[in-house]
């Protein structure tokens, strides 16, 4: 869809149809951003009421919003009743992308008043928001770039005007660091909504060869193949824009991550705590999405081999025991010692996703999990108390993005694309998914996977679980996210000293994700040996030797690297150089958005430890700091 089209004038009907389709679809899903809006605008105003700001200057910013979303609340329920024709296309497109130029430039004009008087702290803060806000308004209105450029550019350029106005460094750094985020974020809008109307391109043309030769059985099949076609391009691009997509939402949680030790406690750590639970949720669409996105392109394979279940029961307790306390629900796991035969990351991330769903639906009583042997098979079982499945929607939960008790399409519920998962990981292999459900009693959802018998296996009684001890409450894990332990690394105060924990070696080849990364590890007290090839990092930790910040002969204590490098090696050829001049012992990270099973078995072999973008900065440092623990308790050994 054109940025500056305002009538179908010109256009084939095919597509005048699709952007008449996609101009209906924009009406229909962003007006979903508006509740959302107001709380953040009713949050905003009664944080800044003792600031002295003249009540005239956010007043009737404030104002101008308020009337802009009544009129569009009016505009949605006409929309909503009578819809959009052809002949109204022009009138509802000019609406569409009046609302969403007077929208930022009303929190424009909002943002220039407070950075006028806001602290550094505040300007941190009042930044990332605005990029935040941009990077939403992208998803929410992927499909229509016009939308997206209107949304976010005047609300940026004014930010950035008004930073550039102040004359400091400091706010000088921080409308270069905004506007070259927020084109990133343009860049990336503007190739998804070329593609996704180019595939609604393809999928119309073929519906309507199918409809013009539906009497010849061989232009039926030429016309098939050309749809599955389509829609394979669409996931592989999909699938093949996981990295990219990732990657600002990489950069992003690492700059929120560095700013929390330059933000007041108790007025900026709750706003940037929100912040950062938006990131952590965008960062879950993406992954279900592309989880989508990899099992339609057939990006995953299935290889069964014999597992025993308390391994992977162990893991789903550690993580599900401290999500149910969270909620105040009670957390129920039988022990089992059944064989399977299965693909282990497959049953695991289909277990994952039903107890996601179990916790998430459920508000008083209990998720349990167990497994019960069936002659050939074994039964894992997933049951809750939750709200039930009504019986006219069973037949439609596994759909992509249905959610029968998220009419009103809240963002907090998800996108419905969970069990969509489930279900294309259970066609992986042998294992069919059974639901059993009653309205207001809960459900119980059984995985069957081939049952194994250990050879000379005694039977033995199952031991009864051991009392549990009250789990505190922890962070919510994405489904697909591994299940190391994670903690809260401890945040020195701004410029304080420290000692130094030891170097790092850093590789990678986006200066803004070498920079943010380095930047979060030097504030816990680490050297950082940064570049963008293996031997530039060399070069940099012969400086830091040269400088004095680090003892000639000592080795570094890490390696980490991004896999795509834009070089002829990837991120697994790096480690492998950087531990052939350090030691090949030495503990290695890989960060990338790929995360094949081809790849996970190629680090696994290299004994090198993968992390998912964005990436989990306190897990990182939690695990770098289990590394120096084990260094120095070696070194009192040794002594």
């Amino acid at each position: 869809m054109s940025l500056w089209r305002r009538s179908l004038q010109g256009l084939s009907p095919l597509e005048a149809r699709i952007d008449l389709q996609m101009l209906q679809d924009g009406w229909r899903t962003s007006p979903s951003s508006l509740l959302g809006q107001f709380l953040a605008l009713v949050a905003l105003l009664w944080i800044v009421r003792d600031w002295p700001l003249p009540s005239w200057q956010w007043l009737w910013p404030s104002l101008m919003l308020l009337t802009l979303w009544t009129a569009v609340v009016r505009a949605v329920r006409h929309f909503r009743r009578f819809g959009i024709t052809q002949s109204g296309y022009s009138h509802w497109r000019l609406a569409l992308l009046g609302w969403h130029a007077l929208q930022s430039l009303g929190w424009g004009m909002l943002a220039m008043a407070l950075l006028d008087v806001a602290s550094l702290e505040w300007r941190l803060t009042l930044v990332a928001a605005v990029i935040v806000y941009g990077y939403t308004l992208m998803l929410v209105t992927v499909h229509d770039w016009g939308a997206a450029f209107l949304g976010s550019i005047p609300l940026v350029l004014l930010a950035a005007f008004k930073l550039l106005w102040a004359q400091s460094p400091s706010a000088t750094y921080l409308a270069l660091v905004m506007l070259l985020s927020m084109t990133t974020c343009q860049v990336v809008s503007l190739s998804i909504s070329r593609r996704l109307r180019e595939g609604l391109l393809l999928r119309h043309e073929n519906a309507d060869l199918v409809l013009q030769l539906r009497e010849e059985i061989d232009k039926v099949t030429q016309a098939k193949a050309r749809a599955e076609q389509a829609d394979q391009q669409k996931s592989e691009f999909f699938a093949s824009a996981s990295h990219d997509l990732r990657q600002p939402l990489h950069v992003l949680a690492l700059l929120s991550n560095a700013l929390r030790t330059w933000v007041e406690p108790q007025q900026g750590r709750p706003l940037l705590d929100k912040m950062q639970t938006a990131l952590s949720s965008l960062s879950g669409m993406f992954d279900k999405m592309f989880d989508l996105a990899r099992l339609d392109a057939q990006r995953l394979d299935y290889q069964p081999q014999a597992q025993a279940l308390d391994a992977m029961w162990h893991r789903l307790d550690s993580e599900f025991s401290v999500l149910c306390a969270d909620k105040g629900l009670r957390w129920s796991l039988e022990p089992t010692r059944e064989w399977v035969l299965t693909d282990t990351h497959v049953l695991e991330r289909i277990l994952r996703n039903l107890l996601n769903n179990a916790v998430r639906y459920t508000e008083h009583g209990e998720v349990r999990l167990r497994a019960r042997a069936r002659g050939p098979w074994v039964m894992c079982q997933v049951w809750d108390t939750g709200l039930g499945i009504q019986p006219q929607h069973r037949h439609r939960i596994f759909e992509d993005y249905f959610q029968a008790s998220n009419e009103g399409r809240l963002s907090s519920e998800g996108l419905g694309l969970g069990l969509a998962v489930v279900r294309r990981l259970s066609m992986l292999g042998p294992t069919p998914i059974k639901v059993l459900s009653r309205p207001g009693r809960g459900s119980v959802f059984s995985v069957r996977v081939p049952r194994l018998v250990p050879v000379a296996s005694v039977p033995t009684p199952t031991p009864a679980p051991a009392p549990r001890p009250a789990s505190p409450p922890g962070p919510t894990r994405s489904p697909m996210a591994p299940t190391a332990p994670m903690a809260t690394a401890p945040t020195p105060p701004p410029g304080s000293a420290q000692t130094s924990q030891g170097v790092v070696v850093l590789v990678d080849d986006d200066p803004d994700v070498l920079e943010g990364t380095a930047l979060v590890l030097k504030q816990h007290g680490w050297q950082v040996a940064a570049a963008t090839t293996p031997d530039s990092a060399m070069d940099a930790l012969v400086t830091l030797q040269a400088e004095g910040q680090m003892p000639e002969g000592d080795m570094p204590c890490a390696l980490i690297s991004d896999h795509r490098l834009g070089l002829d090696i990837n991120g697994l050829d790096a480690l492998r150089q950087l531990r052939y001049e350090f030691g090949e012992h030495l503990p290695a990270y890989l960060v990338t958005g790929e995360l094949s099973g081809t790849l996970s078995a190629q680090a696994h072999h290299d004994r090198v430890v993968v992390l998912p973008k964005p990436i989990d900065v306190p897990d990182l440092l939690e695990r770098l700091a289990r590394i120096r623990h084990d260094l120095q308790h070696d070194e009192h050994l040794s002594h």
